[in-house]
């Protein structure tokens, strides 16, 4: 992992100021404004808004788009501005976080015989290495909180899934649209929910688990921001929001003044916010209406409350819906980034195929690579992920775990920051 005075270079070089409004909640803390339950940094949301991977300002419908056709470049030629020795200083830097060892001999001669450019074929090497699906393991059971066994739930399988996905050069995007997960031996066998439908680790318990909370905001919220990077509120371009009328009470609210409901009269914590994060929020949540606190899938469900147990709890361990019709309050019926979805599996092809996807791909790239907290991260300019992204898919329409660090790790803009971090380089 680099050091400190690398992730300070990183956080400064790599970030636009004001790009980024809202951090990552901590593991735990379910961001609802309404409810009582304030976040911290901000991502349930804020009226000063944000904005999403793709540059777009929350706080308004205004999408700046490029105007001219990207320059074409040579990623080869790219890496001439580089000696050797910093080559071989930025490849020691990141081997361990992404092979899990040092730069080996033969690595070094690599550099040595055909210089900078060597960076990207050794990089090459790194994700035909066994080591490398093992990196896509944990950096995605780290991302989803998920690993380990329990008497009942199997937490390895979203990192089998991962796994699997890198080892056998898969679109990246199977990691929330594969019909199948993956056991411990490697094969392919039914996720563990009992849904209908799958869709990666999205309907494994493990995730459901891990990430159960009232009104689903949990599960709602991880997913939005480990696979798009995006938070709440965010560009209404990008997520209409629901009609206020189709909202449950406390979720209509405007203004302190408007809140009707007693229980989260003392927990509206984020001003004007509510309905601004849940006109958005209860359109994704609404996906996992029918999965329980276990995550076992629920045909039952009926998304109301339970008037025996806490705000956001409805009977048999399931959680509220934001919908007020008691019809639509029991179906997984949705919009997602604006498209009709039917179930979870659907709106998760749907959040493969934007933009977005790609982007915050490369986005976990760096905040595994450089050991980044989610809240730096998440600084990074949105400028750079779209060129990461544009050069992922220009190498296949559906980039794998391996092209994604491969743009990101060769790209000038990140060996520029890491070798400024490094201090001891000229």
């Amino acid at each position: 992992m680099i050091g400190r005075a690398c992730t300070a270079a990183l956080m400064s070089a790599l970030a636009l100021v004001g790009c980024y409004s809202g951090a990552p909640l901590a593991e735990g803390d379910e961001g609802a404004a309404s409810t009582g339950e304030t976040s911290e940094g901000g991502e349930a949301g804020s009226a000063a808004g944000s904005t999403d991977a793709s540059g777009s300002s929350s706080s308004g419908d205004a999408t700046t788009e490029a105007t001219t056709e990207p320059e074409v470049v040579d990623p080869l030629a790219e890496l001439d501005q580089f000696s050797e020795a910093e080559a071989r200083a930025y490849l020691a830097t990141i081997a361990p976080m992404v092979v899990g060892r040092l730069l080996t001999e033969a690595e070094a001669k690599l550099i040595s015989y055909y210089g900078s450019r060597g960076l990207a074929g050794v990089i090459e090497g790194w994700i035909e290495d066994k080591a490398f699906a093992e990196t896509a393991r944990m950096m995605m059971q780290v991302k989803l909180h998920a690993s380990g066994q329990s008497d009942e739930i199997d937490f390895e399988l979203p990192g089998n899934l991962a796994a699997h996905v890198a080892a056998q050069k898969l679109p990246y995007a199977r990691l929330i649209t594969a019909d199948y997960c993956v056991d411990g031996a490697g094969s392919k066998i039914p996720c563990d929910s009992g849904a209908p439908y799958t869709a990666g680790v999205l309907t494994t318990r493990a995730y459901l688990r891990a990430n159960a909370s009232r009104f689903n905001l949990r599960r709602a919220r991880r997913m939005l921001y480990i696979f798009n990077c995006q938070v709440y509120p965010m560009s209404s371009n990008l997520q209409p929001p629901l009609e206020k009328e189709s909202l449950i009470a406390m979720f209509q609210a405007l203004t302190p003044e408007d809140q009707t409901v007693e229980e989260a009269k003392s927990g509206f914590g984020n001003g004007f916010a509510c309905y601004s994060c849940h006109s958005q929020f209860g359109a994704h949540s609404q996906l996992f209406v029918r999965f329980d606190q276990d995550g076992n899938y629920r045909p039952d469900a009926t998304g109301l409350q339970d008037p025996e147990d806490e705000l956001g709890r409805s009977p048999g361990g399931l959680f509220v819906s934001h919908f007020v019709d008691p019809v639509a309050a029991a179906q997984e019926i949705t919009q997602v980034f604006g498209v009709p979805v039917e179930d979870l599996a659907v709106a998760a092809k749907v959040l493969s195929e934007d933009e977005t996807f790609y982007q915050c791909g490369a986005r976990n790239v760096i905040e595994w690579t450089f050991g980044l907290s989610e809240a730096e991260a998440a600084k990074t300019d949105p400028l750079l992920l779209q060129e990461l992204a544009r050069r992922a898919r220009a190498r296949r329409p559906e980039p794998t775990f391996g092209d994604l660090f491969l743009v990101t790790l060769t790209h000038p803009a990140v060996i520029d920051v890491v070798l400024a971090g490094q201090g001891a380089l000229p």
